[in-house]
């Protein structure tokens, strides 16, 4: 019994990683640039009226709904990958180019799509995940590469629509 009980110890202490104070706040630290980069995402979409939400590029290419959906969206895509049905339970799966037009369900869906991703983020830099497409913090970078191009469309597409952002965003989101 002794032995049993020994082993167990052994496998329960394997299966929980022990952290350092540096790993501690260095997953703090990739965490809290999550957050200032979703707090990004947010200053836009609150400056955008519901007015500008149709304008494009002159290019043409996805109305600034649409942008806004497709930041949800590629984020649903890869939660389905990455959570159990339970985690995402409550959040659209793809919202289409109807509900894009509806900025409360936009900025909703975005803040739970963010919440799910962040503790996706969090419990894969604590288990220092190695199994997954790829590290914690390259996909990290990788939607934040997205969302960042994504947002430079919205923000060119409100310009060339003759509604450029106010200063306090244009600027705003370089305030990191």
């Amino acid at each position: 019994m002794k032995r049993l009980l020994s082993t167990l110890a052994l496998f329960s202490s394997l299966s929980i990683p022990q952290l350092s104070s540096g790993q501690t706040e260095l997953i703090n630290d990739i965490l809290t640039t999550w957050d200032k980069h979703t707090e990004m995402n947010s200053l836009l979409m609150t400056a955008v009226k519901d007015d500008y939400l149709k304008d494009t590029t002159t290019s043409g290419g996805r109305n600034i709904a649409d942008q806004f959906a497709h930041l949800h969206n590629v984020r649903m895509m890869w939660l389905s990958e990455l959570t159990s049905e339970s985690q995402v339970e409550g959040l659209d799966a793809e919202i289409d180019n109807v509900e894009s037009l509806k900025p409360d369900y936009i900025r909703d869906q975005l803040a739970k799509s963010n919440l799910v991703l962040r503790q996706v983020l969090s419990d894969a830099l604590q288990r220092n995940e190695k199994n997954w497409p790829m590290s914690p913090v390259r996909f990290m970078a990788y939607l934040i590469s997205h969302e960042s191009h994504t947002r430079g469309q919205i923000i060119l597409a409100l310009k060339q629509s003759g509604h450029p952002a106010p200063p306090q965003v244009a600027f705003g989101i370089w305030q990191w």
